[in-house]
């Protein structure tokens, strides 16, 4: 929720584990180096913290405003249709797939409210657009962004089966609310990962399960530019790789699924491996690229491997990363996606993982973040919103399984960590009586103007 909760924190009765079996309690900042604003020993996770001694916050170039000074975004929509008008500034957005949802693959809810209580449905204000519908997208969509004047955008994929329009990415007017086509990439089938808009270049990027490209995408929808994780390789402008699109995936290790523009580089991820296809080898890893400039255009040689994820619960394997976020102590969020081949999904077996950067290496913190009632059930989206005390949003499975409720949706675990006992859980269709396994997509919430953005991560 927001402000108006006051989280409880008790990190170490959920296993919310740190690197050297300590455990902070929220607001906990005794440990913190002010130098470098890294705690080694406990979860430090917590909104505008006077002891990190972060310089104020300015604005960027292109549109970016002074939460999103470095190049996470993301404006309030501000729909004219009047079932909106009471809507806080505090929503989330989140796609699903509307075979089992009801018709509509995208929703948005309001929390602001006060505190609901944990562990138990919460029935938050939910606006559903008329025209949201799977044929107005023209089929499946996962992944979602929110440009700084509140215009949110979709892109296709085929996590849920087969899709119509692949290559696509839809526009919603952050007014109307209506649905228009946006850009169509190079894609004869195989749909695309996620998307994520750059103030500082005012482009979005978007990762092609076809072609293992990541585009950059102009506010008109035509390409800037590609990069290719495999092989380093750059396009200024459309890529022009023989015999594609040639509707089949990418190998994996070729293929990238989350982006997330932070601070002068671009953050992805790069699938490996799945619970179909466990690697004795590989493991799913996170990447950055710097940006040649303020235009966005990556340059491939500084490519670098940030992190590695690991098997879950002593599992030698692991699922792909399908959504990156930033806290705002600089902190790292990556949740999983269940997948048993390239367009097979499962659940229950992906997590959502919080990553410390010391000494230049991005380093897993235990399971900050039980996601379900049934662990381990993330559904492949996170954000988290910017207010004290305030809350990692995660998209799941099984949050609450019969016990007495049955609700799949969204769920708000405090930032020190936790599992449904102290979080907040909400049903994506406010429909609580069958499952809805696997229906759930990603997850974005707006950036307040005047929050602090997410830092660039302490130097090594």
């Amino acid at each position: 929720m927001t402000s108006a909760i006051s989280a409880s924190s008790d990190a170490s009765a959920t296993g919310a584990g740190t690197g050297n079996g300590t455990t902070a309690a929220e607001g906990d900042t005794s440990m913190v180096d002010e130098d470098t604003g890294v705690c080694p020993g406990g979860i430090c996770f917590d909104v505008g913290d006077p002891m990190l001694d972060l310089p104020p916050p300015v604005g960027g170039p292109g549109s970016c405003r002074q939460s999103e000074a470095y190049g996470a975004a993301g404006g309030f929509p501000a729909f004219a249709d009047p079932a909106y008008a009471a809507f806080d500034s505090t929503v989330l957005v989140m796609t699903n797939n509307a075979y089992q949802a009801g018709g509509s693959v995208m929703r948005v809810f309001d929390i602001s409210g006060p505190p609901p209580p944990p562990n138990a449905n919460y029935f938050a204000p939910m606006y559903v657009n008329p025209a949201w519908t799977r044929e107005a997208f023209g089929g499946a969509i996962f992944g979602i962004t929110l440009d700084s004047d509140g215009n949110i955008y979709a892109a296709a994929t085929t996590v849920y089966g087969n899709s119509s329009t692949p290559g696509t990415i839809y526009k919603v007017d952050g007014i109307t609310a209506a649905v228009s086509v946006f850009a169509a990439l190079p894609n004869n089938g195989p749909g695309l990962g996620n998307i994520n808009y750059d103030c500082h270049s005012e482009t979005i990027y978007a990762s092609n399960h076809e072609d293992g490209r990541i585009y950059q995408i102009e506010m008109d929808g035509t390409i800037r530019s590609t990069y290719r994780h495999s092989t380093g390789s750059v396009t200024n402008g459309p890529a022009a790789d023989p015999g594609e699109p040639n509707g089949v995936f990418s190998p994996l290790g070729d293929r990238v699924w989350a982006v997330q523009s932070h601070a002068g580089r671009l953050y992805y991820s790069v699938w490996n491996e799945d619970s179909g296809r466990q690697s004795g080898t590989e493991e799913n890893e996170i990447w950055s690229v710097a940006y040649i400039d303020d235009d966005g255009v990556p340059n491939g040689p500084t490519a670098r491997l940030e992190a590695t994820v690991p098997g879950l619960n002593g599992n030698t394997y692991s699922n792909p990363v399908s959504d990156i976020s930033f806290a705002a102590t600089g902190w790292m969020l990556a949740a999983e996606r269940t997948m048993l081949n390239d367009a097979q999904t499962s659940a229950h077996q992906s997590t959502t993982y919080e990553f410390q950067q010391m000494g230049g290496v991005w380093q897993v913190v235990g399971t900050t973040y039980v996601v379900g009632e049934l662990p381990n059930s993330s559904a492949g989206g996170v954000d988290h919103d910017f207010e004290e005390n305030g809350y990692v949003w995660m998209t799941g499975d099984a949050l609450d399984f019969y016990t007495p409720d049955v609700v799949y949706g969204v769920q708000g675990t405090p930032y020190g960590g936790g599992d449904i006992t102290n979080s907040t859980l909400i049903d994506h269709d406010a429909e609580i009586t069958g499952q809805d396994k696997t229906a759930q997509g990603d997850v974005e919430l707006p950036i307040p103007g005047d929050a602090s953005p997410p830092p660039p991560p302490p130097e090594g």
